[in-house]
């Protein structure tokens, strides 16, 4: 067995570059056995297990700043990093399965479409990516019980309320230029109630609930597929529909009335 490697050779025997070696070699963490007046690094056979060592850690989460602390150690006390580690680990793992999940309802809805409004596309991934933070601040103002059926409908049923969603909003946008008690604009407003409706059971039971609470706007925790004139318009679309329905939550300067 040699006993020596030339830094393209271990590169190559190790499947690690030799960017990454200098970059080892520059924080410390493997440096070469030896270097030759001219600069030219060798490795030898001990420098494998440092090597493995190296790939092990990073393996399991460490950073490279980590492994070197590790490394200045006779010792090491794994117990409490090992847990910590884990527990980022599980982190991760639970932040990638909610970006693949993202992904998997942003292909659904574009399937049958070649384009999409990108304040719409936020808007999906968004409720997506905040959905823990979206629940836990619904809790505040309406049942506990409801808030956790709605965000328990099975995930084919989410995928279709959410195409569906998309399409209103997007048809909604093309009818901004529109008196909002136009019949097209309350046909829509409609579809999206039957939404609640189906997500929540009393579509206009819900919005009475919303409608009766100081409801604190968050525009970071939920956002809006409609710019501020868009949601104007919308505002007042949905009182014409409401109103029509024997609801009333808006008083007739355009304002919520007080609870």
């Amino acid at each position: 067995m040699k006993d020596k490697y030339s830094i393209g050779e271990f590169s190559k025997k190790t499947a690690t570059t030799i960017r990454t070696l200098h970059y080892y070699d520059e924080l410390g963490l493997l440096k070469p056995s030896y270097v030759t007046e001219k600069g030219r690094r060798y490795y030898t056979n001990k420098d494998f297990v440092t090597l493995q060592r190296i790939l092990t850690l990073k393996f399991l989460g460490y950073s490279l700043e980590q492994i070197k602390e590790f490394f200045q150690k006779e010792t090491w006390d794994l117990k409490d990093t090992l847990s910590f580690q884990r527990k980022e680990m599980i982190q991760k793992k639970e932040q990638i399965e909610n970006v693949i999940k993202a992904l998997d309802h942003a292909l659904h809805i574009v399937e049958d479409r070649k384009e999409i409004e990108p304040s719409i596309f936020i808007t999906l991934i968004n409720t997506i990516q905040m959905e823990h933070e979206q629940k836990e601040w619904l809790k505040g103002y309406i049942d506990e019980e409801l808030v956790n059926e709605i965000y328990s409908v099975p995930e084919s049923k989410q995928l279709e309320l959410e195409k569906k969603s998309v399409e209103i909003s997007t048809e909604l946008k093309k009818l901004i230029s529109l008196n909002p008690e136009e019949n097209q604009v309350q046909e829509l407003i409609g579809e999206m109630m039957l939404l609640v409706k189906d997500l929540t059971g009393d579509d206009l039971g819900f919005v009475q609930e919303i409608s009766e609470k100081e409801v604190e706007d968050d525009t970071w925790l939920f956002h809006s597929p409609f710019s501020a004139e868009e949601e104007e318009w919308m505002a007042k679309a949905l009182d014409v529909y409401l109103k029509k329905k024997g609801v009333n939550v808006r008083n007739e300067n355009g304002t919520k009335k007080p609870s």
